[in-house]
């Protein structure tokens, strides 16, 4: 076909989608409303996604993180290690690091005068760890609780949830017990100066927080720590900058993880939570099939003896499928863009403002999200959704197009 034709069946085309304006309007109002909800819907699992990963890299993972070989499945003071000068130095001069942070991580007991409960210890660095991860910022600063300062040494800071278990409060004191590298006992009463309260209830549950020299005093590790865990200025570029920092590993007992690597079970949520997005796209093809075919069908038998005349006076059988699927095409592109522009507009606002879940706050913590998820869209998965409703309204009209071709004008002549 030259371009006047084209130009005149989608002239026809849109005559017929205006004259029948009401049954137009439901189709590209139900158009609409499916890619409105895909938008919206996308936007919450991709903010619930990256905030998940976000905080769980902030608060226990880190992007990197070295340690020994095994550490990772056996958390043991044995696998204690003293990090080099040469991969200190290229930790700090790396210029996409933006922090790394010197940690010991052990079990131990932590005892109140009311009870007692099983925690992880965390030795840090109360310098380094602020760039490091996020735990400064979830200390509160109400109350006299504060996060470490250089000078704190027999001090401790816990969970607001510990806290209420243990009835403690800042200026209180606890008992920290642990075994050292020997598997000796060790305990020591430390002064509560800070509580703090992260998006991820399970780690909130068990982890308390030590000043890195004092932890290294009770388990007789001296200088040597479990881990260094590092922070990166884009998440994107883990791998790269693992595979770097290769080459200033001069301990061959030693290994570097990315934060994939480290939890694999996150990795696979945020893949659940992709492919449940398929369900939503599966939605809208339901949808605009039923929507769009059933409109051009209603249309199809109402215009019977109109496309009779056609194709008595000479219109060739491919001319009116051409005009069937122009009409479609423009229903399905009406109601892309009137939803993608809804859609766009309402996700937009929400990611500045976020969506308070906090009457769902148990279950959204045990994801490690956070009480509020900022919705955001990813170009790729508006890319997705424009070319499925598009396929979708061509495969919705080929039926009704195919019938109107093969509508016989004595037929429809006679048709009432």
């Amino acid at each position: 076909m030259n371009g006047e034709k084209i130009t005149t069946l989608a002239l026809l085309a849109w005559r017929n989608v205006w004259r029948n304006k009401r049954r137009s309007l439901v189709v590209i109002s139900s158009i609409a409303f499916g890619i409105f909800a895909m938008i919206i819907s996308m936007g919450i699992m991709n903010g619930f996604n990256v905030q998940m990963v976000e905080n769980t890299i902030g608060v226990s993972l880190g992007h990197i993180s070295i340690h020994r070989k095994g550490w990772q499945d056996d958390m043991k003071l044995k696998l204690h290690f003293s990090p080099s000068p040469t991969l200190i130095a290229r930790l700090k001069s790396h210029p996409e690091i933006h922090g790394f942070s010197p940690k010991i991580k052990t079990e131990g007991i932590i005892r109140s005068s009311v009870t007692s409960r099983q925690v992880m210890i965390i030795g840090i660095d109360s310098y380094l760890e602020r760039n490091a991860s996020a735990i400064h910022d979830y200390t509160s600063r109400e109350k006299g609780s504060r996060f470490f300062t250089t000078s704190d040494y027999d001090s401790i800071i816990i969970s607001k949830e510990i806290a209420e278990k243990l009835d403690l409060m800042p200026g209180d004191k606890a008992v920290l017990m642990l075994q050292d590298k020997k598997r000796q006992i060790h305990g020591a009463g430390l002064k509560v100066v800070g509580l703090y309260q992260t998006p991820i209830d399970a780690f909130d549950k068990f982890s308390v927080f030590v000043p890195l020299k004092k932890i290294q005093e009770l388990s007789l590790l001296g200088r040597g720590i479990s881990q260094i865990v590092v922070k990166i200025k884009n998440g994107r570029n883990a791998e790269r900058i693992k595979k770097s920092l290769l080459s200033a590993i001069d301990d061959p007992s030693l290994e570097i993880l990315t934060w994939k690597e480290m939890d694999p079970s996150l990795v696979r949520a945020i893949r659940l939570f992709d492919q449940m997005m398929y369900i939503f796209f599966g939605i809208i093809f339901i949808t605009v099939v039923f929507s769009v075919a059933n409109t051009l069908i209603m249309a199809i038998m109402e215009r019977f003896h109109e496309i009779g005349v056609m194709k008595s006076i000479g219109t060739r059988p491919a001319w009116i499928f051409s005009i069937i699927v122009m009409e479609a095409s423009f229903l399905g592109a009406v109601g892309l863009l009137s939803g993608t522009a809804g859609g766009l507009l309402l996700t937009l606002m929400l990611s500045h403002t976020g969506i308070d879940f906090s009457f769902y706050m148990e279950s959204i913590r045990s994801w490690g999200t956070g009480s509020v998820i900022y919705p955001t869209v990813k170009l790729l998965d508006m890319i997705v959704a424009a070319v499925i409703v598009l396929i979708t309204t061509f495969l919705a009209a080929l039926y009704p197009a195919i019938k109107a071709a093969r509508i016989k004008p004595l037929e429809a002549l006679h048709y009432v």
